[in-house]
């Protein structure tokens, strides 16, 4: 796969689809409105999405699994903005079928019950409705648990969160900047630069009694 894919593409959702012919594949949905049907599994192209992203599935999914208390459907997070959820969207047909999408946490409208209640409907914000297998309570568990490990990914990548002050600041824009505004914004720039600095320094720092290991456990 041409990993420029992701580079090109904001991916919204990708969702695994069963074809009579041609076996599983996964169906991308962009953005940009686009819908893309990749001759692969969801597997390999989560597989493609974290090599694109230096992300060792494996060990997130154990590390991040820990902060929610459970390492099935642990959200993925990819960057800052983003981090998908798993959620399951159909039943699978043969062994080892995948069942479960990945859907960006912030690409959802609003949530929909279901006639039949058991079911729920997410809505994204071209419109789009994915048919989810879950009931609404459940996916919004798994909305909260996305929303904790991206907090937790946050932190550990050293970002922090705008400055409420910078905020009004930057709202006020169509005023004449005063002296002490100045002042605030050098002394949040320099609070932003050292709080950079000090966690390069961290991550410098050597390490012993490191090993890697590879996990055995697959959704």
């Amino acid at each position: 796969m041409d990993l420029d894919f992701f580079r090109k593409y904001d991916i919204w959702a990708f969702i695994p689809q069963y074809f009579k012919d041609s076996g599983e594949m996964t169906k991308v949905i962009t953005a940009e409105g686009e819908k893309h049907v990749m001759p692969m599994t969801i597997r390999t192209f989560r597989s493609n999405l974290c090599r694109f992203y230096s992300i060792d599935y494996y060990s997130f999914r154990k590390k991040y699994g820990q902060i929610i208390g459970s390492i099935n459907c642990v959200p993925l997070a990819i960057s800052s903005n983003k981090v998908f959820m798993q959620l399951k969207v159909r039943t699978p047909i043969f062994r080892n079928d995948s069942a479960m999408a990945y859907i960006d946490l912030y690409s959802i409208e609003r949530l929909e019950k279901q006639k039949d209640k058991k079911g729920t409907d997410i809505i994204l914000k071209n419109g789009r409705k994915l048919k989810i297998l879950y009931s609404l309570a459940t996916v919004k568990k798994h909305m909260n648990n996305a929303s904790l490990v991206l907090e937790h990914y946050r932190k550990e990548k050293g970002m922090i969160e705008y400055p409420e002050m910078l905020e009004k600041l930057y709202s006020n824009l169509n005023k004449p900047a005063t002296k002490g505004d100045i002042v605030i914004l050098a002394s949040e720039i320099l609070s932003i630069k050292n709080s950079l600095n000090l966690n390069n320094d961290r991550n410098n720092l050597p390490v012993s009694g490191s090993s890697s290991q590879h996990y055995e456990n697959r959704l």
